[in-house]
């Protein structure tokens, strides 16, 4: 039975509920091997949220705050570039979700021949205003292969989105030239410090959205998934445990002034590292991920080359 179809039927979900908002349970899922909502939303109500009012509704001040931040961004990409260079067989991209379109700029200032696929209007003439190139639409294999082949396809905070990641990567899978890379980028949820601050704290689990977020991966089970998917792991690393904040009593939840403030003290201090120090940071990202801690992961995958 295909992927679709399986998703499609409410009884294949099954497994505990770990958390209840809005409505909606976060479920242990045993048959996906992953957390996600239960009921999921439906591939209309997706299409017209992300086509529509994501950038328009529910965060409208987005690109003033790219802008704000892009030293910062920037500086994380040329990290993540160099994390393909030294295992890409090529340097063609793919970015699922370009948004605005930096990562493929970061690409572009190091001689890769980028591409992005971007549902949001908004967002994908943003891009295009910087001569980069992006399809305005969602992604499918079908409408990437003409496109294609390519030594590397990113996928950074998307899979949290989509009704079904599993089919999201076997389409990306089949888009890369063996031994080709998937760097996937997603929240580290339901991470230990999180747990502390909910099971021991009294703090609700704030990074339950399930408007925003239907699927719930960490680092053991990002792993897990795209070793599921016949990936190779060559790299795992993840970012800074913006959760430390909370922990030292600085509750910047629904304050989004302190959540700004908070944010700028973690960008100077990776910009200080990756900058004058970045060896320090690399060991710090990848001490993070071996203690499950860290608010996003990077995981690097490739697929066999034959």
């Amino acid at each position: 039975m295909k992927i679709a179809q399986r998703l499609a039927d409410p009884t294949h979900h099954h497994g505990p509920a770990i958390a209840t908002v809005d409505g909606y349970d976060v479920i242990e899922c045993q048959a996906c091997g992953f957390r996600h909502i239960d009921p999921l939303f439906t591939d209309a109500e997706l299409k017209k949220f992300y086509e529509q009012e994501f950038y328009e509704s529910e965060r409208p001040d987005y690109f003033e705050r790219m802008e704000a931040d892009k030293e910062w961004w920037m500086l994380r990409y040329h990290h993540y570039y160099g994390l393909l260079e030294a295992h890409a067989p090529g340097r063609r991209l793919l970015d699922i979700g370009s948004g605005p379109g930096y990562f493929l700029e970061a690409g572009r200032e190091r001689g890769w021949q980028v591409l992005g696929f971007e549902p949001s209007s908004i967002a994908a003439d943003y891009t295009r205003k910087r001569d980069l190139a992006v399809v305005n639409d969602f992604f499918s294999a079908a409408k990437a292969k003409e496109h294609g082949p390519f030594d590397a396809i990113s996928l950074s905070m998307v899979l949290e989105h989509v009704r079904d990641p599993i089919g999201l990567i076997e389409e990306a899978r089949s888009l890369l030239v063996p031994g080709g890379l998937l760097l996937l980028i997603s929240p580290n949820d339901f991470n230990p410090l999180q747990i502390t601050l909910w099971k021991q704290l009294g703090f609700q689990p704030w990074w339950v959205n399930p408007k925003h977020h239907l699927n719930y991966f960490d680092t053991a089970s990002g792993d897990r998934f795209l070793k599921a998917r016949q990936f190779e792991i060559l790299h795992l690393e993840t970012s800074y445990p913006l959760e430390n904040f909370l922990l030292a009593g600085r509750n910047y939840i629904g304050n989004p002034a302190l959540g700004r403030e908070c944010h700028n003290e973690r960008k100077a201090f990776e910009i200080a590292l990756f900058r004058h120090d970045k060896p320090r940071m690399e060991a710090l990202a990848s001490s993070w991920a071996a203690q499950g801690i860290g608010r996003e992961f990077i995981i690097l995958g490739k697929k066999p080359c034959r």
